[in-house]
């Protein structure tokens, strides 16, 4: 049985959302990246320009939605995402302590996650870990654009999850394409986020498809 490969965006706009439900009207899951121009110097929609999730509410219910916040206060960004039809939300650690992670995660009817820069030791991470349903890696260094090359201590940290939290399901975001998806598998990674290999594709449902056939 296949592994789930997600296609990726980076919104620039309501409108860019829309069509792009249209465009990956393919995948049964959507991953949003959303990004405040505070915690990573790069800024999205619904920050810039401004806007409410509820906007999208309509375009993204067909998809199993999940949202990655890379936001300075993710706390009332996952409120507005949960009410706008969020069925995932990705934390990420250096944004929101331990127990107040632990609290959100205990009391969220989603299924939430837990992120870390690549320059966060494991040991920083891993207490979150206890208490997420899922982790996500980053395939990358320079969080929040896509396109950005492979940062190898993936790897590394995909092996030790692995190793540590054997039920976890282990998602990597950054760089996943044809050539990396196989090593992160062997890795032991479970789930694949897929951002310009897929949507910067002329042919983005045929990228996805070679993508998943190499789960």
């Amino acid at each position: 049985m296949s592994l789930p490969v997600v296609p990726a965006i980076i919104p620039e706009s309501r409108e860019a959302v829309r069509a792009a439900a249209i465009r990956l009207g393919f995948s049964l899951e959507l991953h949003l990246d959303v990004v405040d121009g505070v915690f990573v110097p790069f800024t999205s929609w619904p920050y810039e320009p401004a806007g409410d999730p509820l906007e999208v509410k309509s375009d993204t219910d067909r998809f199993t939605l999940e949202v990655d916040l890379m936001v300075e206060k993710p706390l009332p960004a996952a409120e507005q995402w949960v009410a706008a039809g969020a069925d995932m939300l990705v934390f990420h650690i250096e944004t929101i302590s331990l127990a107040a992670f632990g609290q959100y995660a205990a009391a969220s009817a989603v299924t939430v996650g837990v992120s870390a820069h690549m320059d966060t030791p494991d040991e920083v991470l891993f207490p979150y870990l206890a208490m997420a349903d899922y982790v996500q890696v980053m395939g990358i260094a320079q969080i929040g654009a896509q396109g950005q090359p492979f940062d190898e201590r993936a790897i590394a940290r995909i092996a030790a999850v692995a190793s540590n939290f054997p039920k976890l399901q282990i998602s990597v975001d950054g760089s996943v394409n044809e050539e990396t998806l196989p090593r992160l598998k062997a890795a032991g990674a479970t789930r694949f986020i897929a951002g310009s290999a897929v949507v910067q594709s002329d042919d983005s449902a045929a990228a996805h498809y070679r993508l998943v056939t190499l789960t």
